[in-house]
C-alpha cells in the first residue's frame, strides 16, 4: 500500500425515476398584486401605545388569539423598510415562554384589520419582545414572477442576506443589538449526529430544532385552504429523512396565494419547495429563544418566493421532486435496510443535500465511524437518459469509510444536476451501498516475463504476483500482445485502477472540450474504478517524455483524443487490458522490454478471463469467497 493513500476516486451513476408531485396549474406573471382577504392598515397609521392582537397555533392545530402592544415604529434602509416593535401580552403566550421559533409569520391585527405579522426576536432577552413586518412590505414578495427556476441563485448567503424572528438575526440598525449571527432554525429528522451537522453548516444555520417526522411518503391535499394563524411546514427533504422549517400563514388572496414567515427562509428567490399542513405538539420554553415542535403532515401547495420579506407561494401548485433511495448491507451483522426520501429540484442545493442526507443515513444504519471497505453502486434515470446509467466502485479507508465512500457521489450528481447541456428532469436516484470492517485489499506485489526482448505482434504471458490483505499470495498469468508497429524501448505497466490514471489529455491542454449531453456520459463511464487491475505496454516512452521533441512535432493522436476514445483504441488493439476484482487493488509496477526485429503475425487476445485468484486465502477471506479477476472489454 503506498503510503496511507486511500482508494475512493471515480464517480458512479444511475437514474432511477420517481415522482410523487405533479406540476399543474399556469405561473403567475411579475406584477400581480397580492391583496388578502382581509382590510389592511397601513404602518404610517401606527403609533406607540395602539393595541391589538396576534394569531398563532401553540397546541395541535387550533389558531389561537393573545394581545399585542405596539411600542414602536423602526425604519430600515433595507428591506423591509419598516418593522414594528410589539410585546407579546396574555397568559397563553406567558405560557409559551414567549414568541418562539415556528411563530414567524403570525398575523398582528390592529382594530381588526391586518397590520404585518410577527418576523424577529432576541435571543437570551426577554421574550415577549418581537418585531413586526408591515404587510405593505410582505406584499412585495410577488414583485417577482412565481415560476419553478431551473438554476437557482447559489447557495451560499451572507448573514445579512438571512434574517429571522425565530432565531435573533434582525437587520440593519438593529443588528447591534442582536446576540449572535444566526440563521434561520431548522428541523431535521430520520437522522443523527454529523449528518446533521454538515446539512446545517450547507443551510447556514446553526440552530437545529427538534421536531417530529411522519415517515415515508407524506401524502398530497389538492383542494386544502388554509387561514391566516394556521402552522404550515416548508420542507427542503422529506420521506424516511426530513428537513425543513415551522412557520406561520399570515395572509391569503382568493386566488390561491399566500404569505408566510415575515422574513426569508433561505433567502433563494424564485423556489419551489413543497408546503405542509403542520400540527405542533408544544412550544418549548428556552432562555436562548422558545421554539415549537411539529410534525408536518400533507402537502398542500408550493412555496414559490422566498424572499427577504417573507415567504410566499400558491395552494394546489404542486412542484416536481428528486427520487432518491438507499440500499444498505451491513456484511458483519448480516443487516440490510432501506430508505427513501424526496428533494426539492434545485441543481445546486440538491446534490450537497442529498449526500449530507446519505452520510446521515450510512452513520446511523452503520452504527459507528472508522476503517472499512465499501462497494457502492449509484443508478440514475432521467429525462434524456431512456435506458439509465450506472456505475460501481469500491472504496477503502482507514479513517472514515462512510464519508469516502460518498465522495465520488456528491462529485458526480454535481455533474448531472448541474451540467451545461439538458435538464434531465424528474430524476430518480437509487444507491446501493455494501460495507465491511474488513480491508478488502489486494496488493500488487511483483511482475516478470520470461525474456527481454520481443518482436511486434509478439504475444507472451505476464505473471502478477498479488496477496491480499494478510493473505496468501496468488500468482496470476495474463496474455499481452506486443503492437505491430512498435520499436524500441517498451514499459509494460501493473497497477491498480485509480492509481496514476490515464488522463483526459485532450481536454486538459485544450485540444478539445466535451459539447454534448451524450459525451458527458461517455467520459464519465471512461473514469477508472478501485477495483480494477490494469496493465498497459506503453512503447516510446524516451520519444514521449522529450519536451521539446513535442513541441517541434505538436501533439500526438492520442492526446487530441478524449479519454474514451484512447480507452476503447487501447482495448482493441491490446496495450490496455483492464480487469475487475471483488477488492481495492493497490500497487504501481513497471518493467521495460525491448522490441527489435520483424513483424510477428500474433493476434490481440479478445477472449474473456475469469478466474479465481485466491485459492489459498485465509479463513477470514473465504467466508466471504475466493475473489475474482474477470476481463473488461
Amino acid at each position: 500500500m503506498q503510503g496511507n493513500r486511500i482508494v475512493s476516486q471515480g464517480l458512479g451513476v444511475f437514474f432511477c425515476l420517481f415522482l410523487v408531485l405533479f406540476p399543474c396549474g399556469s405561473v403567475w406573471a411579475a406584477g400581480n398584486p397580492f391583496r388578502p382577504d382581509v382590510p389592511y392598515l397601513a404602518v404610517s397609521s401606527l403609533k406607540p401605545g395602539m393595541k391589538g392582537n396576534a394569531l398563532t397555533v401553540v397546541k395541535g392545530r387550533e389558531v389561537l388569539s393573545f394581545p399585542v402592544e405596539i411600542l414602536a415604529i423602526v425604519p430600515q434602509h433595507g428591506e423591509p423598510r419598516n418593522l414594528i416593535m410589539i410585546r407579546a401580552l396574555g397568559r397563553d403566550i406567558g405560557r409559551a415562554g414567549g414568541i418562539a421559533a415556528g411563530m414567524s409569520g403570525s398575523p398582528v391585527y390592529i382594530e381588526g384589520k391586518l397590520v404585518g405579522a410577527i418576523g424577529y426576536g432576541w435571543n437570551f432577552s426577554d421574550h415577549s419582545l418581537g418585531l413586526v413586518t408591515p404587510i405593505e412590505d410582505m406584499f412585495r414578495v410577488f414583485d417577482w414572477p412565481d415560476e419553478i427556476p431551473k438554476l437557482p441563485s447559489p447557495l451560499r448567503l451572507s448573514g445579512k442576506e438571512t434574517a429571522s424572528a425565530d432565531v435573533d438575526e434582525l437587520p440593519d440598525e438593529l443588528s447591534r443589538i442582536r446576540s449572535s449571527d444566526r440563521a434561520s432554525p431548522l428541523w431535521i429528522s430520520g437522522i443523527s449526529g454529523r449528518g446533521i451537522g454538515e446539512i446545517s453548516e450547507l443551510l447556514d444555520s446553526r440552530r437545529v430544532i427538534p421536531s417530529g417526522s411522519p415517515g415515508g411518503e407524506i401524502p398530497v391535499e389538492y383542494n386544502a385552504r388554509l387561514v391566516p394563524g394556521d402552522a404550515i411546514g416548508v420542507l427542503l427533504a422529506w420521506g424516511d429523512v426530513s428537513v425543513g422549517a415551522t412557520g406561520t400563514v399570515t395572509a391569503v388572496s382568493r386566488d390561491g396565494r399566500f404569505l408566510a414567515f415575515a422574513h426569508p427562509f433561505l433567502g433563494r428567490g424564485g423556489v419551489a419547495y413543497p408546503v405542509t399542513r403542520a400540527v405542533i405538539h408544544h412550544v418549548v420554553p428556552s432562555l436562548e429563544a422558545p421554539f415549537k415542535i411539529g410534525t408536518p403532515l400533507k402537502i398542500i401547495g408550493t412555496a414559490t418566493q422566498d424572499r427577504p420579506q417573507g415567504v410566499g407561494g400558491r395552494f394546489g401548485f404542486f412542484a416536481p421532486s428528486i427520487d432518491f433511495s438507499l440500499d444498505f448491507r451491513d456484511e458483519e451483522a448480516r443487516r440490510s435496510s432501506r430508505s427513501r426520501f424526496h428533494v426539492v429540484p434545485d441543481p445546486f442545493m440538491g446534490p450537497k443535500l442529498a449526500a449530507n442526507i446519505f452520510l446521515g443515513l450510512l452513520d446511523d444504519r452503520w452504527g459507528r465511524k472508522g476503517e472499512g471497505t465499501a462497494t457502492v453502486r449509484i443508478e440514475v434515470e432521467g429525462r434524456a437518459l431512456s435506458k439509465g446509467w450506472s456505475r460501481s466502485n469500491m472504496v477503502f479507508s482507514e479513517k472514515d469509510i462512510a464519508a469516502d465512500a460518498l465522495g465520488e457521489i456528491q462529485n458526480l450528481l454535481g455533474v448531472v444536476f448541474l451540467n451545461q447541456f439538458r435538464d434531465i428532469s424528474p430524476l430518480g436516484i437509487h444507491l446501493d451501498v455494501s460495507m465491511t470492517r474488513k480491508p478488502r485489499l489486494m496488493f500488487i506485489e511483483g511482475i516478470d516475463v520470461d525474456g527481454k526482448t520481443f518482436a511486434p505482434g509478439e504475444k507472451f504471458t505476464l505473471r502478477v504476483r498479488m496477496r491480499p490483505y494478510r493473505g496468501k499470495p496468488v500468482l496470476k498469468e495474463f496474455p499481452v500482445v506486443i503492437p505491430k508497429n512498435a520499436a524500441g524501448d517498451c514499459e509494460i505497466l501493473v497497477r491498480g485502477g485509480g492509481i496514476e490514471p490515464l488522463e483526459q489529455t485532450a481536454i486538459i491542454q485544450g485540444w478539445k472540450t466535451i459539447d454534448s449531453f451524450s459525451q458527458m456520459f461517455l467520459e464519465l463511464g471512461a473514469l477508472e474504478r478501485n477495483n480494477e487491475v490494469i496493465i498497459e505496454v506503453n512503447c516510446d516512452k524516451k520519444v514521449k517524455s522529450d519536451v521539446k521533441s513535442k513541441k517541434d512535432s505538436g501533439p500526438t493522436k492520442e492526446e487530441q483524443e478524449f479519454l474514451s476514445d484512447v480507452k476503447k483504441r487501447r482495448l482493441k488493439d491490446g496495450t490496455l487490458q483492464i480487469f475487475l476484482t471483488d477488492y481495492v487493488v493497490d500497487g504501481f509496477l513497471r518493467k521495460m522490454i525491448t522490441v527489435k526485429g520483424s513483424e510477428s503475425p500474433g493476434e490481440t487476445e479478445e477472449n474473456a478471463v475469469s478466474e479465481d485468484i485466491g485459492d489459498e486465502m485465509d479463513d477470514d477471506e473465504n467466508e466471504k469467497g475466493a475473489p475474482h479477476i474477470t476481463r473488461r472489454n
